[in-house]
């Protein structure tokens, strides 16, 4: 009777032993979460970030970053998500070390008139980025971005903006969260360690014809290139699913990328060198008008360029001219009036978009309306397809 008592003991003790480890390597498999990051240097925050560092500053009861404090709380009410991730940041050199952050890319407030009516849009992009604590070493960014719109009476001031930003970093008043959409994408991705083959977009043109557009409606040329390069990128990634190093102009130096947390903490994040790298152009905005009894229509085009290659080689995988055209049709009746400008930036977005898909799924059809070499450009859209197909 003692004698499987014991044997006993000796079972449950080793069953403990094997749970403890379990437990152990179970911890050490999650991944470390940081919380909110500033992409880019800290100094230059409130020019790329005047509102989202704003509601940085805002601490919790305990000292704590609102903004940590907020994300924290999304975390803990979803079971799947919580479970991937562990806050306690270990040792450098002991367990995983990939880690996970909210780094935030852009932001944007921008204003449209629209028949009668002034339309206000908020606008923030963002990365789910993961890296090597170790070696500070990027692993992969998951680009997403969130978009808020409403109706203004007027110009807000920059206080009343400022409640807005507060409203959707850290509460669901307006129907969508930056942290609930970070986890969103999140919780569909299956880090694998270093990716064998990366993506960036690296070079973003506006050519003459297309700059005279930009300058005759108070634009900025080095904004329009950020807002095409994030749109760009987002895109890639979203319909290929499909990792990149993040495109950050003037904040990279020497393949290194800084990163600012909510907690204080800094540090350069190495970058690895791209396999492919993608260039845009954009050509020309070009539109015209076609009146008629009872309405009109405004129509709008937008021209450019998207090249493909590997770096270093004067060889294209991709190198075509493309181009999106977008028709409004206006009663008369009702006075109707846009923004011209707002409706070209639309078209420029959806040719990003759809050209980005035709890289995980090749659709003859739009690449005969689409690419200025029509039907001939089909086979270039399939090998550039086959190259990005090997980036998942």
């Amino acid at each position: 009777m003692q004698y499987y008592h014991c044997r006993w003991k000796i079972i449950t003790l080793f069953f403990v032993a094997l749970t403890f480890i379990s437990s152990t390597a179970s911890a050490q498999d999650k991944l470390l979460f940081s919380g909110f990051a500033f992409s880019g240097n800290y100094e230059n925050r409130k020019e790329l970030y005047p509102y989202s560092s704003t509601v940085e500053l805002l601490k919790s009861d305990n000292g704590q970053p609102l903004l940590n404090k907020v994300f924290y709380e999304k975390i803990k009410s979803r079971p799947h998500e919580d479970a991937r991730l562990t806050t306690e940041l270990g040792r450098i050199g002991q367990g995983n070390q990939i880690t996970v952050a909210f780094a935030l890319t852009y932001e944007k407030v921008e204003y449209m008139e629209l028949d009668g009516h002034l339309l206000l849009f908020l606008g923030i992009n963002a990365n789910v980025l993961a890296f090597d604590r170790a070696s500070k070493q990027l692993i992969a960014a998951y680009p997403l971005r969130i978009r808020y719109h409403d109706t203004v009476n007027q110009r807000l001031s920059d206080e009343q903006i400022v409640v807005l930003f507060k409203k959707l970093y850290l509460t669901n008043e307006l129907g969508i969260n930056p942290f609930d959409e970070w986890l969103n994408k999140f919780a569909g991705i299956t880090f694998k360690g270093r990716h064998t083959k990366y993506l960036q977009v690296k070079n973003i043109d506006i050519e003459p014809e297309a700059l005279k557009m930009v300058t005759a409606n108070n634009q900025s040329p080095k904004a329009l290139k950020n807002l095409i390069a994030n749109e760009l990128e987002s895109s890639i990634a979203s319909t290929n699913n499909i990792p990149i190093i993040p495109w950050s102009p003037g904040e990279v130096v020497g393949r290194v990328m800084a990163l600012r947390f909510c907690d204080g903490n800094t540090f350069n994040l190495n970058l690895p060198n791209p396999d492919y790298e993608v260039d845009f152009a954009l050509r020309a905005f070009r539109g015209t008008e076609v009146e008629g009894a009872y309405s009109k229509q405004k129509i709008y085009r937008t021209l450019g360029t998207i090249k493909i290659y590997e770096p270093g080689s004067k060889k294209y995988l991709l190198n075509e001219n493309i181009y999106n055209t977008q028709i409004v049709t206006l009663a008369k009746a009702y006075d109707a009036k846009i923004e011209d400008w707002e409706q070209y930036k639309k078209t420029l977005n959806e040719l990003l978009y759809d050209t980005s898909k035709q890289f995980s799924s090749v659709n003859s059809g739009w690449i005969k309306e689409h690419a200025s070499r029509g039907a001939e450009a089909i086979n270039t859209f399939h090998d550039a397809s086959k190259k990005i197909d090997q980036l998942k």
